[in-house]
């Protein structure tokens, strides 16, 4: 082995303890922050239960709110991950892409633990929206206004932008009272029931 080889792979495995206590942090706090909530869960409860000090923290998050950000910005990513590969099924097809969205968020709704949307769980913790979190929320419920608007306008609704709305509107109803009342025997199991029942006045009328 050469002595560059050999200096890259004594890097590498020097670098690897750092990368799983960063990636123990994360999955903690992830944890956490959801299940618990974002302000109770501090930088002392999230290295402790992972079991590292809280230098190994600061290493890769300068502060509480950039590991916030980084939490909000990898739920995100994730979200549209999975919508994008409902709405793939579905190529061609936008209302069916519709339906499967909806259905889609029924299901979330309705899944043991779900403990809502985490999106509007910080909005609601975090009301001052000069807190960086907010531009990644606003960028993710702005997405879903476009994606939605995207398909009416494909669709040829009467009023896309109203249609869009519509459902935006039914979505995050059913997202937030899925915490108060359940996501089973609560209102949001009648999401796709509502939404059926607003796409036929927009596009039939």
């Amino acid at each position: 082995m050469s002595k560059r080889s050999a200096g890259q792979t004594s890097s590498r495995l020097q670098a690897s303890p750092k990368k799983r206590a960063a990636d123990r942090i994360f999955a903690v706090a992830a944890d956490l922050f959801y299940n618990e909530g974002i302000r109770v869960s501090g930088v002392e409860t999230i290295v402790k239960k992972a079991g590292v000090a809280k230098i190994s923290l600061y290493r890769k998050f300068a502060s509480k709110d950039d590991l916030i950000v980084a939490y909000l910005e990898n739920r995100n990513a994730e979200y549209w991950s999975i919508v994008d590969e409902v709405l793939a099924r579905r190529e061609g097809h936008p209302r069916e892409q519709l339906r499967s969205l909806i259905a889609y968020v029924t299901g979330r709704a309705a899944t043991q633990g779900y403990r809502g949307c985490p999106f509007i769980n910080y909005a609601a913790e975090f009301p001052d929206r000069s807190h960086p979190g907010h531009r990644v929320v606003e960028a993710n419920k702005r997405e879903m206004r476009r994606r939605l608007h995207r398909l009416a306008t494909v669709l040829d609704a009467r009023h896309p932008a109203g249609l869009a709305d519509a459902l935006f509107l039914l979505i995050e109803g059913a997202y937030a009272s899925s915490q108060t009342l359940g996501g089973r025997s609560g209102p949001a199991k009648m999401l796709a029931s509502a939404a059926e029942d607003i796409m036929e006045s927009h596009l039939n009328a």
